[in-house]
């Protein structure tokens, strides 16, 4: 396959293509009005902040996901059991969060203010060394976990010997 230096045309038409989609992504950044934003923030800021542990459990995993990227959030679930405001305030969010308008100093402030990263610090001191924190609590037990790490353990195998075969295929053409 032979490579062509790009014409000035071909280079123009990239960059107006770059910049269609440039706008699209702040078209739906802005879609989500900062004040609608804010007032959802500090709704699940004071619901953490109040009732983290009872009915904040949902909450509690939902922003520690937006946060750490370690996603055991059950969606379909994730506002049941939650009053009208809160449920309204994590579709607002999760939308901000969806669409790139959700910050990290946003989601800081709202660990912060609410009382989770001092939760947070507080089961690390009572871990064990050597032992991840889980926090917040996980919503599965040991048994459903040590099944889960079989499973994933046996799945990581699978992929490595699926690996091994195709690159010794490579290897034999």
């Amino acid at each position: 396959m032979e490579l062509h230096e790009p014409t000035e045309q071909e280079q123009q038409s990239a960059l107006d293509e770059l910049t269609r989609h440039m706008n699209a992504v702040q078209k739906r950044r802005d879609s989500i009005p900062s004040d609608e934003l804010q007032s959802a923030l500090e709704t699940i800021t004071r619901a953490l902040a109040r009732h983290w542990s009872t009915g904040g459990t949902r909450l509690r995993r939902f922003i520690w996901s937006l946060w750490n990227g370690w996603h055991l959030v059950n969606l379909s679930d994730l506002c049941g059991g939650l009053d009208c405001e809160l449920g309204d305030a994590v579709i607002v969010i999760f939308h901000a969060q969806m669409v790139g308008a959700l910050t990290e100093d946003q989601k800081r402030k709202v660990l912060r203010q609410s009382g989770e990263f001092e939760r947070w610090e507080s089961a690390s001191a009572e871990t064990p060394e050597g032992e991840d924190v889980l926090y917040p609590p996980l919503s599965i037990g040991t048994d459903e976990l040590c099944r889960l790490a079989h499973s994933a353990t046996q799945y990581a195998r699978r992929i490595a010997t699926e690996r091994a075969a195709e690159l010794s295929r490579i290897d034999d053409d």
